[in-house]
């Protein structure tokens, strides 16, 4: 069993890394193509920073291994607001564009309602089993086309914003080839370990897919996203975390979701109301503690409760076991 842990450990290194370096080299090589800075923000700036969600839930997809690719983006998206955000807050209080709060934590919470609305096939039709079928991540994607088109006006109106985020001059084509070609490399063999290693985890251990989707690799899938949340907190740049998470999250169910659902249908098994609802509620308390006591700012109390939530989640999770 040891060795199934040191290859998730491994699947998350490869796959933090190949995002990383795909990001360099396809940035540096679309530079040289003359592709303009806000495309790239938009496509492989935007790709990188959901890349290990996207490829650990579309293999587990296409192994026939549903509940870990729908837990994944179900526990991601907790992970994100409650331990990230929630930690990232505690450290230094988070403030908030007011874009972010009127049109994308609503739409994130959005997104996580029409998920769960599609995944209720035996509440809402009575069918014997629930499946985000493949029609449904083909409405999941036209979300997220309408998603990109909002990003696309946003960058647009603040191109210095989108272009801050490449580097100034581009590498030599050979190196860019090099990282994009080792970077797509590390995220399917990444993926590829994080998912066989999870699955052999739970088999060896007696529990569901979804289990160890919720936990394991969501939280592995994650740990990029918690360390540069906690180095911008430290740097007295926490206020940049929020915007990533809740644009993680709505990548999360929009785009990972519904890519997943397109290549093979996906049984939702073990993954619970309990589970989507503690989603929908981190969502609300997000958007709420915008709202009260200072508008636009979280503070440690409402971090503090973000964190509960997740312990208290994880305690019920893992009574079942």
């Amino acid at each position: 069993m040891l060795t199934q842990f040191l290859l998730i450990a491994l699947g998350v290194l490869l796959v933090s890394f190949g995002a990383r370096w795909v990001v360099d080299g396809a940035s540096s090589l679309a530079k040289r193509l003359n592709i303009s800075d806000l495309v790239i923000g938009l496509t492989v700036v935007a790709f990188g920073t959901s890349a290990p969600e996207l490829v650990v839930s579309v293999v587990a997809a296409r192994n026939g291994t549903a509940e870990v690719a729908l837990g994944n983006v179900i526990g991601s998206n907790i992970v994100n607001i409650c331990v990230i955000l929630g930690i990232t807050a505690i450290l230094s209080p988070l403030h908030i564009q007011r874009n972010t709060v009127w049109k994308e934590i609503p739409l994130s919470l959005l997104g996580v309602i029409v998920a769960f609305l599609l995944a209720g096939d035996v509440f809402l039709d009575g069918t014997a089993e629930a499946v985000i079928s493949r029609s449904d991540g083909t409405v999941l994607l036209c979300f997220f086309a309408i998603y990109l088109y909002y990003m696309y006006e946003v960058a647009r109106q603040s191109p210095a914003f989108a272009a801050g985020k490449l580097e100034s001059s581009p590498k030599p084509v050979w190196i860019a080839i090099l990282l994009t070609v080792a970077g797509l490399t590390g995220l399917v063999f990444g993926g590829q370990f994080i998912v066989d290693a999870a699955v052999a985890v739970a088999r060896g251990f007696g529990v569901s897919e979804a289990v160890i989707g919720l936990t394991l690799v969501s939280i592995g899938t994650s740990i990029p996203e918690l360390a540069t949340s906690i180095v911008a907190a430290m740097r007295g740049k926490a206020d940049l975390a929020v915007g990533n998470i809740v644009g993680s999250n709505i990548f999360n169910v929009f785009l990972i979701l519904g890519v997943s659902a397109t290549v093979a249908p996906l049984p939702v098994g073990n993954i619970s109301v309990v589970d989507f609802g503690v989603c929908i509620l981190a969502t609300l308390m997000m958007f709420i503690g915008c709202l009260v006591f200072t508008p636009r700012v979280l503070y440690r109390m409402e971090g503090a409760a973000m964190l509960l939530l997740y312990f208290v989640y994880m305690g019920w999770l893992l009574s079942g076991i």
